[in-house]
């Protein structure tokens, strides 16, 4: 995803090519307070490119549809993004169809590091 020219100016380039965001420095400012706090992520706002509004829009609506495996989810439903993408009437319906996938898999890695770590 890209961000606005807001959000990408917060972007901080280590050694190695790794990329900090505004969201990754609010959760490493809230782990290193003492004692550690819970960012507020649920009511910050992001500020996202224009062209990526209507995936992030679709992904919030269906971020809970997921394909169920023995170890957990496995994949996002994309009849249950299809769907959301064809009520909401969004215009371009593959490109934006294809970010929510991205998407979906960048969380699925996620939700799998937090399960890793406990």
């Amino acid at each position: 995803m890209q961000f606005s020219d807001n959000q990408a100016a917060s972007r901080i380039e280590l050694d190695g090519g790794i990329v900090l965001t505004k969201c990754d420095q609010c959760r490493g400012m809230h782990a290193e307070r003492n004692p550690p706090t819970e960012p507020p992520c649920e009511i910050c706002s992001v500020d996202l490119a224009e062209e990526n509004r209507d995936a992030v829009r679709i992904f919030s609506i269906v971020r809970n549809q997921y394909i169920m495996g023995m170890n957990g989810p496995i994949s996002i439903n994309h009849l249950a993004v299809w769907k959301a993408i064809e009520k909401y009437g969004i215009q371009k319906e593959r490109e934006t169809f294809e970010k929510i996938i991205r998407l979906s898999s960048w969380n699925l890695n996620e939700m799998m590091k937090k399960d890793e770590d406990k």
